[in-house]
């Protein structure tokens, strides 16, 4: 999955569990949203004072939710028309798949915090794995028309998709990619996460149904839209109706994994409450 849109899922996790009382130690949750990176901050306008902001990491963001009366933290994505290119192809880079905020709403407002990702030339020359510094910053907007995504018929939905694209890998002799499509329906089918998976370190525990647990593996596996070599460079197919078929289960998967990872992320509303 793309790495920042993994994050604002991680920031909505840990808010929500820390706005209603199931977040006991919050020591080290900035640790565990700041995979890649070597700094995460939040830039807070000044109260009276619009050009001016505070720096805070995200224990103190965090903390400072529940002072000025936030009701819930949700994840939010709109798509962006692009006339050059479909969006699934630029999704694997940085700010590249559509708009991701994470949408903080208070009292007949929200707030849309968007990110930013700069490249630490420091960290990289010394070969750091944590090359990144994110700023999260607070949009120009308090109110942006948002969809809600139901668990079940998601992962139906995902279900029916993975299991067109093993037959497609079947026929176009792909076995590589039938073997992660056919991965990622295993998890579905089998309605519960595995034990290895890496996402369980990434957000809080105990705020999740084990189906909601499921989509989200399941929507990693089979997010197959990253740079060179990935998914978007298949080509060679055995005829022309075969490529059409290529594109359209490709624009199918890229647009269900989207609505799959907003109803996982803000699926920790009800479960928190």
């Amino acid at each position: 999955m793309n790495v920042s849109i993994l994050q604002m899922v991680s920031i909505v996790s840990y808010s929500n569990a820390y706005l209603s009382d199931q977040l006991p130690e919050i020591s080290n949750q900035g640790e565990k949203i700041s995979m890649y990176c070597n700094k995460v901050l939040f830039h807070v306008p000044v109260v009276g004072n619009e050009n001016q902001y505070t720096t805070q990491a995200p224990i103190d963001w965090f903390i400072s939710l529940k002072y000025r009366g936030v009701k819930e933290v949700k994840l939010f994505y709109k798509a962006i028309p692009n006339q050059n290119i479909p969006e699934r192809m630029s999704a694997g880079f940085v700010g590249g798949a559509g708009v991701w905020m994470v949408e903080v709403v208070l009292e007949g407002k929200s707030e849309f915090w968007y990110s930013k990702w700069v490249v630490d030339e420091d960290q990289r020359k010394l070969g750091s794995n944590r090359i990144w510094t994110v700023t999260y910053k607070l949009a120009p907007v308090d109110q942006l028309p948002s969809e809600v995504y139901d668990i079940k018929q998601q992962i139906d939905e995902l279900k029916s998709i993975l299991e067109n694209l093993v037959d497609f890998c079947t026929i176009e002799d792909l076995d590589n990619w039938k073997n992660i499509f056919k991965g990622a329906r295993e998890v579905l089918l089998k309605g519960k996460p595995s034990t290895s998976t890496y996402l369980k370190d990434m957000i809080v525990e105990g705020i999740y149904t084990d189906e909601a647990l499921a989509l989200m593996e399941a929507s990693d596996r089979a997010y197959v839209f990253s740079g060179m070599g990935s998914w978007n460079d298949i080509a060679g197919f055995s005829s022309k109706e075969q490529e059409q078929v290529y594109i359209r289960l490709s624009e199918q998967l890229y647009t269900c994994l989207n609505k799959s990872i907003l109803s996982f992320a803000n699926s920790c509303l009800s479960c928190s409450m």
